[in-house]
């Protein structure tokens, strides 16, 4: 009789066989082809062309709805303009990084490669960031992602508003200080996130996603099946099932987490396929 140790190393032991990729399941993802989003990163390169003289793009506001790609598009065209200029690029997550000295700390450990230490006030943080970019003369390209999620208090806001102030006033500190601000929401900013002393001097343009078509769904989620598991254990019909559920659930997001717990729920059972049967709608 096989003891309660043996079992666990027996299953903790056993390789899956149906991933290829996993990690390609993942919000952290990275495509490297964006599908149908040409449009939209077209956009955000052309507003900042001013890169090619080193002066900071147009501060941008990305919009549409869940699950549509305005993360991942950001998070693509940071990639394109690190690797071409002289630029450093920071990503917050409003429902995460709340306060003015955790959103600072989280742009100092960008910038300085290294975690600031406990304690380090405020306006030692807005210091430092503005010393580091008079000195190396980087462009700074700021994204505040979910900033008008339902999630975020009246407080959060302030927080935001402050942050925000600070990023677009750094110049009149040190004029080499050139900074960006990109902000990622379901709705427009004007009614209910910004004071009148940041839209003033933020005034972003837009770029717009509007959502996925069926097909678009089903075309991305068959991409990462590509990818991330081994051929030929997943149909196309079954691809087509979890991508009505992602399209009517309005969230490519659910789509690709319901594929990747498909397969788990598949491996589990010891299957060599992927059926409607381990789809978890």
């Amino acid at each position: 009789m096989k003891t309660v140790e043996n079992i666990f190393e027996a299953v903790i032991q056993q390789e899956g066989t149906l991933f290829k990729q996993p990690e390609v399941f993942t919000l952290e993802y990275l495509p490297e082809i964006l599908r149908f989003r040409e449009k939209q990163l077209r956009a955000m390169i052309n507003h900042s062309r001013t890169l090619n003289n080193d002066h900071a793009p147009t501060n941008m506001e990305i919009t549409g709805p869940y699950g549509t790609g305005k993360t991942t598009a950001v998070k693509k065209y940071f990639e394109l303009i690190e690797n071409k200029f002289n630029v450093a690029t920071a990503y917050i997550n409003c429902e995460f990084d709340k306060t003015e000295n955790q959103m600072l700390t989280k742009i100092y450990n960008k910038l300085y490669k290294k975690s600031v230490k406990t304690g380090v006030t405020t306006n030692i943080l807005k210091n430092k960031i503005v010393n580091y970019l008079g000195k190396t003369e980087k462009v700074l390209v700021v994204c505040l992602d979910d900033y008008g999620s339902n999630k975020i208090s009246g407080d959060d806001i302030d927080q935001i508003n402050k942050v925000m102030y600070t990023l677009l006033r750094a110049h009149e500190i040190d004029h080499k200080a050139k900074i960006s601000l990109i902000t990622i929401t379901n709705r427009r900013y004007i009614n209910f996130v910004l004071s009148q002393s940041v839209e003033t001097i933020f005034r972003p343009v837009n770029v717009n996603f509007d959502a996925y078509t069926l097909n678009e769904i089903n075309i991305i989620l068959s991409d990462r099946c590509e990818l991330g598991f081994a051929r030929g254990v997943i149909s196309e019909e079954v691809i087509y099932m979890v991508a009505e559920h992602a399209y009517r659930e309005g969230d490519l997001r659910i789509g690709i987490r319901c594929l990747y717990d498909a397969g788990r729920n598949a491996e589990l059972v010891g299957s060599s396929t992927i059926g409607r049967e381990h789809l978890d709608f």
